[in-house]
């Protein structure tokens, strides 16, 4: 696959539709590890940082999720990874707990900043 230059849609935004699309069509599927990012920026033909975007949303889509020095897996259909693997568990429950104190944060600036 390749990214469209003719597309108005960001490369990333492709190349996320693009693998969201063999997710939902079950060609990649859950439990799956995806190939490197870059083996996938050079199968896109974007660069890393592109790619690495797009695996971001996908992410915060439930979609996928990483496994610090394992590489990045396909969910399961409820956006969880599979139950046996308590290290992709404890990822995600940092996950939430890092969006958790990001919510946080503004939410008290947001009350300092209205009285």
């Amino acid at each position: 696959m390749q990214v469209e230059t003719n597309d108005p849609r960001p490369p990333y935004v492709q190349v996320a539709d693009g693998l969201r699309r063999a997710i939902q069509a079950g060609e990649l599927a859950a439990g799956t590890k995806l190939p490197s990012g870059r083996e996938l920026a050079n199968e896109w033909g974007v660069a890393l940082m592109t790619l690495q975007k797009a695996i971001e949303q996908l992410r915060l889509e439930g979609l996928v999720y990483t496994q610090r020095g394992r590489g990045v897996f396909v969910a399961s259909r409820d956006g969880v990874p599979p139950t046996d693997d308590l290290s992709a568990l404890r990822e995600v429950v940092e996950e939430l707990r890092r969006r958790l104190d990001v919510v946080e944060a503004r939410l008290r600036s947001d009350d300092g900043a209205s009285t």
